[in-house]
């Protein structure tokens, strides 16, 4: 038989316990009950009949078990993506009560892209910190895919992103810095220091390190080899994310090119980690802006980054 959503919801409500939150995330990361239960300190039985009442309440299969554990279904992929987002929100809330305690004045929840990190934040958050010393700010680097989800349920109150096909009711996105793809070299590079304006064929024949495919970058960088008749060839470095540190000591090392946005560029050009190879930019793509709702922390800052758009 059927059951109203309200009915489940009210279920939930009258006889769902935090704890079920944090078994059906732990199961779905971990793919065992039993190593579930030793995560979160519950002994296996414990958990075996925890897992049994949330699915009584639901009157639905969270889990399937098979050879190497268990793995979601997708009712259960869904209760535990909604499990993470609400215990992502407690534990944000509970620093900043943490935080109000200690004598912080007020919350930031920032989530940001790494274009958005390296850029936009590095260049202005600081001043904002700095005029208000009482702020305590948490900063979240994601995915906009990642972090959209968490700015439509309120536990982010920004997210610094492109915009994204779809805004989320009750969400505004304001376009904040415009952006295009440069290309960069570690200090000491030969193409820097052989004099004058290096040619589209002399840039790519250079060694490259290649942006992720998911990202907005990715079709400039092969629109780019494509326009210059060659295929790249590639610094081999596997990882979904490489810490900036790391990218730097790399290229340094196997004087590598980089096709990076100027947004993210920016702030380790002025500072000497990077320098720009002098030749037109590849392309452009969407401008790095921000999601806020009309009121709260997270529109103090956009309206505090709206009005200072010159200072950065």
């Amino acid at each position: 038989m059927d059951v109203a959503p309200a009915t489940l919801l009210s279920r939930l409500l009258a006889k769902g316990r935090l704890r079920h939150l944090q078994l059906l995330a732990s199961i779905a990361d971990l793919g065992s009950i039993q190593q579930a239960a030793s995560h979160i300190g519950l002994s296996q039985p414990a958990a075996t009949h925890a897992l049994a009442d949330i699915e009584d309440l639901l009157e639905v299969r969270l889990f399937e078990r098979h050879a190497r554990g268990m793995r979601t279904t997708r009712s259960g992929q869904l209760m535990t993506e909604c499990a993470r987002s609400m215990l992502t929100t407690l534990r944000a809330s509970t620093d900043t009560v943490a935080a109000l305690r200690q004598g912080a004045t007020g919350s930031l929840r920032l989530g940001a892209i790494p274009a958005a990190t390296g850029g936009l934040l590095a260049e202005r958050l600081p001043a904002y910190m700095k005029a208000r010393p009482g702020l305590q700010v948490e900063i979240v680097e994601g995915s906009r895919e990642q972090l959209l989800p968490q700015a439509a349920g309120g536990s982010l109150d920004m997210l610094l992103c492109r915009r994204p096909e779809a805004v989320p009711a009750g969400l505004e996105f304001v376009a904040l810095q415009e952006d295009r793809a440069v290309i960069v070299a570690a200090a000491g590079h030969p193409l820097l220091d052989s004099g004058g304006t290096p040619t589209l064929a002399q840039v790519a024949s250079q060694l490259w390190i290649e942006p992720r495919p998911e990202l907005a970058i990715h079709a400039v960088f092969k629109a780019f080899f494509e326009r210059a008749g060659v295929l790249p060839r590639l610094c081999r470095l596997s990882s979904a994310a490489p810490p900036m540190p790391l990218l730097i000591a790399i290229m340094q090392a196997q004087e590598a090119l980089a096709m990076v946005p100027q947004t993210l560029a920016n702030w380790y050009v002025q500072h000497g980690h990077f320098q720009r190879v002098p030749i037109e930019s590849p392309g452009s793509f969407q401008p790095i802006g921000a999601i806020a709702r009309e009121q709260g922390p997270g529109r103090d800052f956009l309206d505090w980054l709206a009005a200072n758009r010159q200072a950065g």
